[in-house]
């Protein structure tokens, strides 16, 4: 019987300590649970084939950056598809009907846009963070998010004009 390799404790705590965040920020990338699944699930096994080579002190900032590439990898694989959640046909609270409708104007933002807000608001990066992850100038990811945001408002109340950069 094989042993367990000395660092597969550490990567157990980071696994558990993670796994729920980075399923919601793959949610809120790619929109599908089953989709966010998969993504986390790759995620995890990219990480765990590196764990042994990954400084300490970066884990988190490279498990980010590998879930963000994953989820663009997946999105570009399946193409503009939109995978939705079956909404039942009985009464549906206007709280679910929001999250819907959010959820439904984030898949119509391109993958990076997507990724930018699910960093900062849903992992609750700093714009330097978000810089470092995905490998921009924080000018970009400031400007990215203001025009990512300003195209959900828009999507959300249609009576809003988006203003134009």
């Amino acid at each position: 019987m094989a042993r367990a390799p000395r660092w597969e404790p550490a990567y157990c705590v980071f696994f558990e300590a993670r796994q729920r965040s980075f399923m919601r920020t793959a949610y809120a990338m790619l929109g599908s649970w089953a989709a966010a699944e998969e993504a986390t699930q790759q995620t995890f096994t990219a990480l765990y084939a590196r764990w042994p080579r990954i400084s300490p002190d970066l884990v988190e900032a490279y498990a980010r950056r590998v879930l963000v590439n994953t989820c663009l990898s997946v999105w570009r694989a399946r193409g503009r598809e939109v995978l939705r959640e079956e909404v039942p046909d009985l009464g549906v609270r206007e709280e679910h009907d929001e999250r819907l409708a959010l959820m439904a104007a984030l898949s119509d933002l391109l993958p990076r846009d997507r990724a930018v807000l699910a960093l900062r608001y849903r992992e609750d990066l700093s714009v330097a963070e978000v810089a470092q992850v995905l490998e921009l100038p924080e000018g970009t990811v400031k400007s990215q998010t203001s025009r990512a945001l300003a195209r959900l408002q828009t999507a959300l109340d249609p009576t809003r004009k988006e203003a134009t950069p």
